[in-house]
């Protein structure tokens, strides 16, 4: 494709709708403003969410035209003037509202982060919201600690190995649950002390022969449907139980006497509503909690103490096998477009 230099390749949202009208295109380069950053994207994280944007499902709504993506890693090519904290041509991850599938971005500060020494962009650019997410929920929310045992569904995906990785770390036996042979050994791979089929019948039985205490005590659910069903049968008492998302596609209920009985917690948990994207922006007020969580897992990776994301990586050419990977539950880890 030609273009001037006020412009650049991104891959777009012309109109609400399937993941699969987005289209490669130039597009115009965006003004900066007070408090941003542009960076040179390098490589950018793919999630499910990505159909929820583009179908105008999600709770915030960008404006068309509008480029998706959340997760990016490169070097910043331009600052605002009061931005102090950042410098020109410094190597940074950061979690976007949107806009992480093209060459560049422009972007708030609030949520860019440098890239230590030690760390590959290509490996940073799994980390801010999928790390993020997973650090904070079992730090902030589900107090998971050394001794604990948890359950982690979709143990293959990226939220899921996630878990797996920082559930070890933490000082947590981790039991994972996966879909194919294939998928639980990458889990096991990783750090889970056990790895059982995603069979919601089976579940309970399984688990409970793993826990002296008869059940988990954190439930980590990405996935919803019938496996959160199953899961409430498998905890032990005074378990948390951390609702992610539904890549299964079903939304469930829970009964009530299931949880006074052994006084189980529900907890719900949206990283989002901390970077940005709640129905009302809240990033400013969470940007330092958000910043030291960030900060702690890029550390971690750099220096060894968490293994390496596992990743899958596809050429922008390749967007849409990237995205249907994705989509269609195939990926081992995260999947990652260079670009």
């Amino acid at each position: 494709m030609s273009g001037t230099m006020n412009d650049y390749e991104a891959l777009v949202c012309n109109q609400w709708g399937h993941w699969r009208e987005l289209v490669l295109q130039r597009v115009s380069r965006t003004p900066l403003g007070p408090g941003q950053v542009r960076i040179r994207v390098r490589h950018a994280g793919v999630s499910f969410a990505v159909s929820l944007f583009v179908s105008g499902k999600y709770q915030r709504k960008p404006p068309l035209p509008f480029t998706p993506g959340a997760e990016v890693s490169g070097e910043i090519l331009e600052l605002a003037p009061d931005i102090t904290h950042l410098r020109l041509g410094q190597r940074v991850v950061a979690a976007l509202d949107w806009g992480a599938f093209g060459q560049e971005v422009v972007t708030t500060a609030a949520t860019v982060y440098p890239v230590p020494d030690g760390l590959s962009l290509a490996q940073a650019a799994a980390l801010p919201v999928t790390y993020g997410t997973v650090w904070s929920a079992l730090e902030w929310r589900a107090n998971l600690r050394a001794g604990d045992t948890m359950l982690v569904h979709g143990a293959s995906g990226a939220l899921g190995m996630a878990a797996v990785q920082i559930g070890r770390m933490m000082g947590a036996r981790v039991i994972a649950t996966a879909s194919t042979e294939q998928k639980r050994a990458a889990a096991l791979r990783n750090g889970a002390s056990y790895a059982l089929p995603s069979d919601p019948a089976a579940l309970a039985q399984s688990v409970k022969a793993l826990c002296p205490k008869g059940g988990v005590d954190v439930v980590f659910d990405p996935v919803g449907g019938d496996l959160f069903d199953a899961s409430l049968s498998c905890v032990a008492p005074e378990a948390r139980v951390l609702i992610i998302g539904f890549t299964s596609g079903r939304i469930p209920t829970a009964a009530a006497n299931l949880l006074l009985v052994k006084n189980v917690s529900l907890i719900g948990f949206n990283y989002g509503y901390y970077i940005g994207w709640g129905l009302t922006d809240e990033r400013e007020r969470y940007a330092a909690p958000v910043h030291a969580v960030v900060e702690k897992i890029l550390a971690a990776v750099a220096e060894g103490a968490l293994p390496p994301p596992m990743t899958e990586h596809f050429p922008l050419a390749q967007w849409e096998q990237a995205l249907d990977t994705v989509m269609s539950r195939r990926s081992v880890g995260k999947v990652i477009l260079d670009i």
